[in-house]
């Protein structure tokens, strides 16, 4: 089943990887999902998996009026782009098991799965808190190393 995602504007894009739309997106953007060293580049940069699935969304924001730029600025704020990248990741994971490439879907599950661990950590009020604890040491040591 695609993976689908909206954008800041309502619009719905739907998600679809065949051989032939990563074939073409290859073309286009020179990566390779077969290939391991891609797909290490390809999940370690959210902006390389956003590029990637605008070449897969492309005819759909053509219907909606959007050029690359509109549609990037369509998925800035309320966490959009990891939206996008949620849904691109499991659509991958699915093309995945489709062509029985089972370490590519297994490493690409074990990163969605951590990429959601690690944003639900990163919004506690304990890390908030520790965030803030050690900033204040940050600055208090550099207003004491300045002041000497």
């Amino acid at each position: 089943m695609p993976h689908k995602f909206a954008d800041k504007h309502g619009n719905e894009y739907t998600i679809e990887m065949t051989l032939g739309s990563t074939r073409f997106v290859r073309s286009k953007f020179n990566i390779d999902l077969l290939n391991e060293e891609d797909w290490t580049r390809l999940l370690g940069s959210l902006l390389d998996r956003v590029t990637y699935v605008w070449w897969l969304v492309k005819d759909q924001a053509t219907e909606y009026g959007l050029d690359i730029d509109k549609f990037d600025a369509a998925l800035m704020g309320e966490g959009l782009a990891d939206s996008v990248s949620d849904a691109f990741c499991e659509e991958l994971s699915v093309f995945y098991a489709d062509l029985s490439q089972i370490k590519l879907q297994k490493l690409t599950q074990a990163f969605l799965s951590g990429t959601r661990v690690e944003r639900q950590k990163f919004a506690t009020p304990e890390f908030e808190q520790l965030l803030q604890r050690t900033l204040s040491g940050v600055q208090s040591s550099t207003q004491q190393v300045s002041s000497e």
